[in-house]
């Protein structure tokens, strides 16, 4: 079974690839904005290179140039549309007792409106609309993924607000600008009612550049599920990073850098109040090393609960991390390849290993063609319990308009 299912995503790529339309029908929101072609702050759509991270970071203006910036009202509608459609398919292993699955699908849809406000205040929002389960379509729940406001530069170049529900900065690695279609094993973890890491999160942040290429950010958050109002303030998070040689870390030059998150949460569910909440931290260590067309981005994170989160008898600790080698040998054609380890016995009682390989072929830049592979292994570390693995592949087109 799992030979049919490579067999097929591999001749799906094949067909999508001659299927694919010469030109797009329109850009992204900023692309149309400027004129640019997306490739001026994607170095491979989603994931941004050291122009798109700068202009991300110096809140949704082009740096140097804020003069001349224009506001949502005096140019083109900041309305853009994000989905995939292709084949998806996953074979479980015989422990996992899970029957194996093999579609065509559109898989989701975001609605995304970005801009400037006025001078020095940008906002981005993100609208992932309710969907029902059907054939050939994946449901998604509606939310209102992102809703933010930056203000830029206040007193100082290096003094950057957001407010709103956000992608937090203390991932070095977005999720929502990830190549892959499979997750970061490290970033999805989360005990019981907990909120992963990869979650966005509605707070406030203080984010810039201080000397030496010094970045930072600081923030403070709303939490998991469990807490409630009378749980206020909520959790804090420090991020602190550093770049060496030219560029930002993402296409050029090499980032070194470090995060902290602490927290609280509720050992129970989220509706009782008989119990107070109880800490939980997260600390890690990351780098994105850059040579050539080759980008090497490296993530490490301790994370430790109290024994209540885990109905334990002691503190919970657990570890984890990826290492991911993206190639991206022409301007339309990127590869990438990553190891996921995720030491996490309280977990299902079970370590995590995924190993994921794939490559995008950029039609146009708006348009990706996408194929990835990727075999994940869940190691029993206690007697009388079965390993158990998944193999998951996809071939889809990737658009956004």
């Amino acid at each position: 079974m799992r030979n049919r299912i490579v067999l097929a995503g591999l001749v799906l790529s094949g067909a999508a690839g001659l299927l694919l339309p010469e030109q797009a029908a329109g850009v992204p929101v900023f692309a149309r904005k400027y004129g640019f072609e997306c490739t001026m702050c994607h170095s491979s759509m989603p994931r941004l290179n050291d122009f798109g991270q700068r202009y991300r970071m110096n809140g949704y203006q082009l740096p140097d140039l804020e003069h001349l910036e224009k506001t949502v009202l005096e140019s083109p509608a900041p309305v853009a549309l994000r989905t995939s459609a292709g084949f998806t398919g996953t074979q479980y292993s015989e422990d996992a007792q899970l029957p194996a699955e093999s579609d065509l699908r559109l898989n989701g849809l975001d609605l995304l409106s970005a801009g400037q406000l006025g001078r020095d205040i940008g906002y981005l929002l993100v609208y992932v609309p309710q969907i029902a389960e059907a054939r050939g379509v994946a449901a998604q729940d509606g939310s209102l993924e992102m809703a933010s406001i930056v203000f830029s530069k206040l007193g100082s170049s290096s003094l950057n607000v957001r407010v709103g529900r956000f992608e937090p900065a203390y991932l070095p690695f977005s999720v929502k600008r990830q190549l892959s279609a499979t997750p970061y094993e490290v970033y999805a973890a989360a005990f019981p009612e907990g909120i992963a890491l990869a979650e966005t999160q509605t707070g406030v942040e203080i984010s810039g550049y201080g000397p030496s290429r010094f970045q930072y950010a600081a923030g403070l958050v709303e939490g998991g599920p469990t807490l409630r109002a009378i749980d206020a303030p909520g959790d804090v998070y420090l991020r602190l990073a550093t770049v060496i040689g030219a560029g930002e870390g993402q296409t050029a030059g090499h980032r070194l850098g470090v995060t902290g998150y602490v927290g609280r949460a509720r050992p129970t569910e989220k509706f009782d109040v008989s119990r107070s909440p109880v800490g939980f931290y997260r600390i890690g260590v990351d780098a994105s090393l850059n040579l050539g067309v080759a980008n090497l981005a490296l993530q490490y994170l301790m994370a430790r609960d109290d024994q209540a989160l885990w109905d334990d008898d002691g503190e919970v600790s657990y570890a984890g991390g990826f290492g991911e080698l993206t190639l991206q040998p022409r301007v339309d054609l990127v590869c990438f390849a990553r190891v996921d380890y995720l030491d996490a016995p309280v977990i299902a009682n079970r370590d995590v290993t995924r190993l994921t390989a794939g490559g995008r072929f950029y039609a146009v830049d708006n348009v990706a063609l996408h194929a990835e592979l990727s075999h994940r292994t869940e190691k029993a570390v206690v007697e009388d319990q079965d390993d158990l693995a998944e193999t998951f592949v996809t071939a889809r087109v990737d658009f956004a308009f």
